[in-house]
């Protein structure tokens, strides 16, 4: 076994017998820390401290504490103060990445970063209420949340006339944004969400460790690896949301991970609202790449005219295990869907699939793929056709498989036996 653990089962949960930051190189945990501090910070001052915590000397983004860990030579963490971080304060709008092993950490709290502003001043515009944002991508409401506790997305109307007769709207007309909520929006109300990358790493390639990072919008993804590699990547305790796409036939996931050749694992960690998939992962001729999701999250995937849109999906020959966790309510597609020669373990996971299609899906297997899944509860309704489990033309293995709702289908040669 190339990546040896053991997997419990305590009570009802399934779990990893591993410690997170086992996982990725250990020079990151004895190498430099860079702190960085939006409030107090300046990215004039070196980042050191005198010990982990100590903000005297804090840069002010994260991409200037890249830099300054880039210069060691060595690996580094980025420790970064609880608060929020916008627009280009992450990578300098992709410009700034690491180049060596990485850790990026919420201290003491989470880091927050949105490709947008946190404050917005609104002006009466009479129907509407307005603000100056330019290359505006979505836009939602964070002070009514969904019932899995995300921002309500509004819908853009055609033009200023249409969001000022129809409330929970917005319209971009030349550099002025229009909403209409109902009523005068508060400051933090509103999350624009602009034309800036995400947490977008397309040429590092060494260990990168995640903790306590939780990202909003993104034009390539509000995470999205890309670079070949061989290494290990990890987040605990992370979100990555609303990725909004700069050009609507190119919509993106909301976390992305292709052609890595090691571990990539997540724990604790949600990727929802993206204007695709919600978790992504693909080899594109690179082998190698194993993944591992535990209590991990994908809700409410799939934007504008986005198509197969999935909870959680992987290609090729990526190989996965997911161990809790629940995935729902994605647009157009499958909840959890594994294609291509995948080899998938899904362990006391629920999918909840509500499509606008025509056809419900909780759990598919596609192509030559394998999947297996063990205590998991499949809930699959609202359309003409709707299926907790589909096997299309692929080969899954059940035990103790809840259908809640919808039924079970085979096609194209698939198969679906007890195990």
């Amino acid at each position: 076994m190339r990546f040896d653990f053991d997997i419990e089962q305590i009570g009802g949960a399934y779990r990893a017998a591993v410690e997170p930051r086992d996982l990725v190189d250990p020079a990151i945990w004895t190498g430099a820390a860079l702190h960085v501090d939006s409030v107090s910070g300046d990215d004039g001052n070196s980042g050191l401290g005198t010990q982990d915590g100590d903000f005297a000397s804090a840069k002010r983004t994260i991409h200037a504490a890249f830099t300054a860990g880039n210069a060691t030579g060595a690996a580094y963490r980025v420790l970064v103060k609880a608060g929020d971080y916008a627009e280009a304060a992450f990578t300098r709008n992709g410009n700034d990445e690491p180049n060596q092993p990485v850790a990026v950490i919420g201290w003491d709290g989470p880091l927050r970063y949105r490709a947008g502003p946190f404050d917005v001043v609104w002006n009466d515009a009479g129907g509407t209420y307005t603000a100056t944002e330019s290359s505006v991508r979505r836009v939602f409401r964070c002070d009514l949340l969904t019932a899995e506790g995300h921002y309500t997305e509004l819908s853009e109307a055609a033009d200023v006339a249409s969001c000022a007769a129809t409330q929970n709207t917005w319209v971009h007309d030349g550099t002025v944004l229009h909403v209409n909520v109902g009523g005068a929006p508060g400051a933090g109300d509103i999350a624009v969400i602009r034309s800036f990358h995400g947490a977008r790493f397309m040429t590092h390639d060494k260990d990168f460790y995640l903790e306590n990072v939780h990202c909003e919008g993104g034009i390539s993804g509000a995470l999205h690896f890309d670079a070949v590699a061989a290494r290990n990547i990890v987040g605990v305790n992370c979100s990555f949301r609303y990725s909004a796409p700069s050009n609507p036939t190119a919509l993106q996931d909301a976390a992305r991970v292709r052609r890595t050749d090691g571990l990539v694992a997540f724990f604790d960690c949600d990727a929802s609202g993206g204007a695709k998939d919600g978790w992504s992962f693909h080899e594109d001729g690179t082998a190698g790449m194993h993944v591992l999701l535990q209590d991990c999250s994908g809700w409410r995937n799939g934007f504008s005219t986005a198509t197969s849109c999935n909870g959680f999906t992987s290609h090729d020959g990526v190989r996965a295990i997911l161990l809790g966790g629940d995935f729902g309510l994605s647009r157009n597609g499958t909840e959890v869907h594994v294609i291509q020669s995948t080899e998938t373990w899904a362990a006391g996971c629920r999918t909840v699939a509500r499509d606008v299609d025509g056809t419900s899906v909780a759990f598919k297997c596609s192509n030559d793929a394998l999947m297996w899944l063990q205590d998991c509860a499949g809930d699959a309704a609202g359309q003409a056709e709707n299926y907790a489990l589909q096997a299309n033309a692929g080969t899954v293995f059940t035990r103790g498989f809840a259908a809640l709702a919808g039924g079970v289908d085979v096609t194209s040669g698939g198969s679906v036996t007890l195990f």
